[in-house]
């Protein structure tokens, strides 16, 4: 069986691992294919091609919109976007600029209501300086001793229900998809077992996706039996990835912990094909 994990952040955005070093854990993991779906940015893909030539490994190009419901945040990923799409890359590099000033905002944010020490420029070299986005600010509160890891962070500081959380610009589940269908890509929908309302997942099933995560790293075994009865009633493709950022547990990264055959990849790629 060849297997392929089909859901991974880089340096690009915000994960820890530079995209040729995401590709080296993919293939020591036995992986003959990865995606990378940084948030609201395309430019870890390059790089990881490059890599995966030299190490076998097969690259799906995608990407990890963040779109919102109400209180619920739904993410949608996108594979086999044309990332060449002068519009797309126009429209993602707005999504970038309002992460920047909503960051701005939470580190604002934490030093009125917390009296917190934190400034824009020692997140900014949590990110490389590239596009920077909540866990860079929870991984300056950890060098700070501040909270114990990245998840103390979102439970105390900055999760969604915390009073230094700032809103990103609001688009909805069917603008993500059309984004992401407008540039040629396959709309899937992200970890649907962290949504908030589970009601809304077949709402966004009629918004026009052709895929379901069905497994992810945070889904139990019930949600995933629960959500590929919905993929399969619903005829979408079933897929599944790790959400590898680049922590490491035991000395490894989670790359491949999560995959699914690389039939998986055969389906997306036809998907796309057929936009």
């Amino acid at each position: 069986m060849r297997y392929v994990d089909l859901h991974n952040h880089t340096t690009a955005s915000d994960g820890l691992l530079t995209p040729a070093q995401l590709v080296k854990w993919g293939a020591q993991k036995g992986l003959v294919a990865i995606g990378v779906t940084d948030h609201d940015t395309t430019d870890g893909i390059q790089g990881a091609i490059e890599a995966g030539r030299g190490f076998g490994v097969e690259i799906v190009p995608g990407i990890e919109l963040s779109t919102q419901i109400g209180d619920n945040e739904i993410h949608m990923l996108g594979y086999y976007i044309d990332i060449h799409s002068i519009e797309f890359q126009e429209e993602i590099e707005e999504l970038k600029e309002d992460r920047y000033s909503r960051s701005i905002k939470m580190i604002d944010k934490l030093r009125q209501i917390y009296k917190i020490s934190i400034s824009l420029e020692e997140v900014m070299e949590k990110s490389g300086n590239k596009a920077i986005a909540r866990p860079h600010i929870g991984r300056v509160l950890v060098d700070k001793g501040i909270v114990k890891d990245i998840n103390q962070a979102f439970e105390i500081y900055i999760g969604n229900d915390c009073p230094a959380y700032v809103p990103r610009k609001n688009i909805t589940p069917k603008q993500g998809i059309e984004i992401i269908k407008k540039a040629g890509g396959v709309p899937v929908l992200a970890h649907p077992g962290l949504i908030k309302n589970q009601s809304l997942i077949e709402d966004i099933i009629h918004c026009g996706i052709k895929g379901i995560e069905v497994y992810h790293s945070k889904h139990t075994s019930r949600q995933s039996a629960y959500l590929k009865t919905i993929a399969d009633k619903n005829c979408l493709i079933v897929t599944g990835g790790s959400d590898c950022h680049g922590d490491l547990i035991d000395g490894k990264p989670i790359i491949g912990d999560i995959k699914v055959g690389y039939s998986v990849v055969e389906k997306l790629k036809n998907a796309a094909s057929n936009n």
